[in-house]
């Protein structure tokens, strides 16, 4: 496999992201659940009141990784590892983000439709009681190992 294919392999066949953030002092990294569009941007939904939220809004450039935990240690591991910028999904782009993360996280539509996923629902002010929201990470630089120079070279993935 070619370089892109394999950081399109981990992304689609992925469920969760680390995400490592901070507040400017005190790093923060948590486990996500998250969806990604074609243009490899990444998409998951959260608190207000979560750590990983309140550095993003203090700070918006984030890490990420992304890799399969259940590989057999010295068989060919790969993960991919992301800098980008953080941030909430504003009104606009809220219908491609909710059909983004709602396909995944429920790929029945039978079950997707039990669920207030309109644009209205995700844009309540947080006033209004909502403290979820939808936030987009989109990568400015994506790696993955180099494995024909050696252990712990990471390449540059152009996509």
């Amino acid at each position: 496999m070619n370089p892109k294919q394999i950081v399109k392999k981990i992304i689609d066949s992925s469920t969760y992201l680390t995400l490592a953030t901070t507040d400017g002092e005190k790093p923060w990294a948590n486990a996500v659940f998250f969806a990604s569009d074609k243009k490899y941007n990444l998409y998951f939904t959260s608190y207000n009141n979560s750590q990983h939220v309140q550095n993003i809004l203090h700070n918006p450039h984030v890490s990420i990784a992304i890799f399969d935990s259940h590989i057999v240690p010295g068989t060919g591991a790969q993960g991919v590892q992301i800098e980008a910028l953080c941030h909430r999904v504003t009104t606009d782009d809220l219908p491609e983000a909710i059909k983004v993360v709602y396909a995944k996280r429920f790929p029945d539509a039978k079950e997707r439709a039990k669920r207030d996923l309109s644009v209205e629902h995700f844009s309540l002010p947080d006033s209004e009681g909502r403290t979820d929201h939808l936030y987009k990470i989109t990568p400015e630089h994506i790696y993955i190992l180099d494995k024909k120079v050696g252990k712990d070279t990471r390449m540059e993935v152009e996509l």
